[in-house]
């Protein structure tokens, strides 16, 4: 069995590596193989793990439990869903490996390593080559022009997965933190003021908790060197003092705000905002530009509280990497879905052997 899991695993990094590229069309609901193949790794993680039962007092269980019974409740509200089930499915996957961790060796890790270089360097060769996005906008993709997508076909969550990139160096590689500049290079050209400002802040509690003073200062001088040197091309999103987006994020906080009052206790489902939304088709519809809001509305108060503990609990006794990578995700999911993200969520996974 462990055996059949390592080979999952692989293919999910593999899979990992190609993002959107990869899609599968079932029953009118478009997904990336990547999602799909998360569901058999948590099925046979789960068999090579013994003494299940024990483990089994955590928050992340009252969560998939308590989410699965809002979930029915709301079918018979709504009717059944197959696109919510397997959403459903796939959050308790990924939050399946914070209780159940992948094992995760050397060989493994220099892997995953491979994975998160390949991504830089696609992403730089798409930036030269395909700097023009708008034409996908035909496929219910934002027509990004001039920024760094890669194969996540997202500005904003390429750039939180470059800045966890430069986090697992900053902490891991001891002798080559000068690698650094490259994922921050890509980061950068993602022109995604929320990453931009994520990495600022983060790297201020980092030096806040080392009591590196030097740390802060290079990292305010590097984020005004970004601001002032980063190339202005044809576009609104390249303008990083844009306010088009910002008002965007406003109407939609109000919407999400407004669904929540259907049903502030349990929510509405997960995830049933598509069909609420009346825009299946589109690849924003199944979340909104906060992802604790997307928990508020579909799993209501209850389940944010029950969410919410996943990540708090244990936080101050964690090792500073573990803090940090926590506080990044948390940070940008105030602006964008992060910590709903399959890629973030499976980020955390192979990560969290250095919990403590």
């Amino acid at each position: 069995m462990a055996l059949v899991t390592k080979i999952t695993l692989y293919l999910s990094l593999i899979l990992f590596f190609f993002g959107q590229l990869f899609r599968l069309n079932f029953l009118n609901f478009s997904f990336p193989l990547f999602s799909l193949a998360l569901l058999p790794l948590a099925f046979f993680n789960l068999l090579t793990h013994r003494n299940i039962l024990k483990k089994l007092n955590h928050p992340v269980t009252y969560f998939i439990i308590f989410s699965l019974l809002t979930l029915i409740f709301n079918w018979f509200k709504y009717s059944f869903s197959f696109s919510s089930l397997f959403y459903w499915l796939r959050l308790s996957a990924l939050l399946s490996f914070l209780v159940f961790p992948l094992k995760i060796d050397q060989k493994t890790n220099k892997f995953f390593q491979l994975i998160l270089w390949s991504s830089l360097i696609f992403a730089f060769i798409q930036y030269l080559i395909w700097p023009d996005f708008t034409s996908f906008s035909t496929q219910n993709w934002d027509p990004h022009l001039y920024r760094l997508i890669g194969t996540f076909f997202d500005p904003t969550f390429t750039g939180l997965i470059f800045l966890l990139f430069i986090l697992k160096i900053y902490f891991n590689y001891s002798s080559s933190k000068l690698l650094i500049f490259l994922p921050y290079l890509g980061l950068a050209l993602t022109y995604s003021r929320s990453s931009l400002l994520t990495f600022f802040i983060v790297f201020s509690f980092i030096s806040l908790k080392t009591k590196k003073l030097l740390l802060f200062l290079s990292t305010t001088l590097l984020i005004f060197l970004t601001i002032f040197l980063l190339p202005r091309m044809p576009g609104e999103g390249t303008k990083l003092e844009r306010t088009s987006s910002i008002k965007a994020k406003i109407v939609n906080y109000k919407e999400g705000i407004k669904l929540f009052s259907i049903s502030p206790i349990i929510g509405v489902g997960y995830n049933n905002l598509p069909i609420i939304r009346n825009n299946i088709n589109s690849h924003s519809s199944s979340g909104f530009d906060g992802s604790l809001l997307t928990i508020a509305i579909t799993t209501g108060f209850i389940g944010l509280i029950l969410f919410s503990k996943i990540f708090i609990s244990n936080f101050h006794s964690s090792s500073l990497y573990w803090q940090s990578l926590i506080l990044a995700i948390f940070i940008h999911s105030l602006f964008a879905n992060s910590l709903l993200y399959p890629w973030i969520l499976f980020y955390l996974a192979m990560e969290i052997k250095y919990h403590k």
